[in-house]
């Protein structure tokens, strides 16, 4: 019987030997030596198909490298619907989504709500965390909605900077032709939201309606001045403006829905690593209005990658090393 017990603790002895000289030199349980995580990850980061979705997208990748983790490239994924399932379903981890689309993903609130940067930002991040642990992660403050531009020179004749001053400027007996899309002339959120607002009002012969929203041919024809237009309905943060030389009428009351470009998470990517929750809101908060146009124009119009423009400018602010 000892003989036994000897030969089994002899056995004991060798597979413990044999195991520990298996294991890789310096690796103790995915960490470093000097206990940080290595090999975070992966996370999928999706956007939509625009130019701007792939500037931020981009951003959210070399950030993610920067601070150790491996990603998924999926950039340019689909249209807002298309990505908004593939976020729900798991699909995806991270997107690029706007503040206002909350309303649209069931979140209910009134119109004013929207029309509020911090209200309509809440109303979508309350929404998403009690129904689908889905993280809304702090915005930029650049307003991709829908607004009205004029020509800068045109501004500048007429002391136009808001909607206020449009206002005054139309009900002066300025002259004005505005051009804009069907949806945007009827809506209670678009054109007749900012008649009753700033008190002014458009006749149907100071219209030219589309039935599209292509804000590429509406910003055409103002560049040409064609049938005499001189205001068009543009999205906020098109790359296109400054190319054009086109000033946005600010909105003080933000009439429309307002849509701040934010990162968007599944909540259970934030438990296993809460980092994530902070990581993005340095930079987010540097891209303002005037900095998206810019970051749009540079790969839209100029034809630059969109993560080298990324990389670029994460560089020259600091945020990569």
């Amino acid at each position: 019987m000892k003989k036994g017990f000897i030969l089994n603790l002899f056995i004991i002895v060798l597979i413990t030997i044999m195991l520990s000289g298996c294991a890789p030199p310096n690796v103790q349980n995915s960490t470093e030596n000097d206990g940080t995580e290595k090999n975070k990850g992966p996370v999928t980061v999706a956007t939509m198909i625009d130019s701007e979705g792939a500037i931020l997208g981009n951003l959210l990748i070399l950030l993610l490298e920067e601070n150790g983790f491996k990603t998924i490239d999926k950039v340019g994924f689909g249209t807002p619907d298309i990505l908004r399932k593939a976020l729900e379903s798991g699909e995806v981890d991270l997107v690029i989504d706007y503040t206002g689309s909350g309303q649209y993903y069931g979140a209910t609130a009134d119109n004013e709500v929207w029309s509020d940067p911090i209200k309509g930002y809440e109303a979508s991040k309350r929404f998403d965390k009690e129904t689908n642990n889905i993280l809304w992660l702090s915005p930029a403050p650049a307003n991709n909605t829908e607004m009205l531009a004029v020509k800068k020179q045109f501004a500048d004749e007429n002391n136009l900077k808001t909607m206020y001053d449009f206002a005054n400027y139309v009900n002066d007996g300025g002259a004005v032709k505005l051009i804009a899309s069907s949806s945007f002339v009827s809506n209670q959120l678009g054109l007749l939201g900012y008649q009753e607002a700033y008190g002014f009002t458009l006749n149907y012969e100071q219209l030219i309606i589309l039935s599209h929203g292509n804000t590429a041919e509406m910003l055409k024809a103002l560049d040409q001045g064609t049938n005499q237009v001189n205001a068009s309905l543009v999205y906020g943060t098109d790359g296109s403006l400054q190319k054009m030389d086109m000033v946005v009428l600010e909105d003080p009351l933000n009439v429309p829905p307002v849509y701040l470009p934010a990162p968007v998470l599944r909540g259970e990517l934030v438990g296993q690593y809460p980092e994530l929750e902070t990581m993005f809101v340095s930079v987010f908060d540097t891209l303002d209005l005037e900095t998206l146009q810019t970051l749009n124009a540079r790969v839209a119009f100029d034809g630059e990658d969109a993560k080298e423009v990324a990389k670029e400018y994460l560089e020259r602010n600091g945020f990569l090393k």
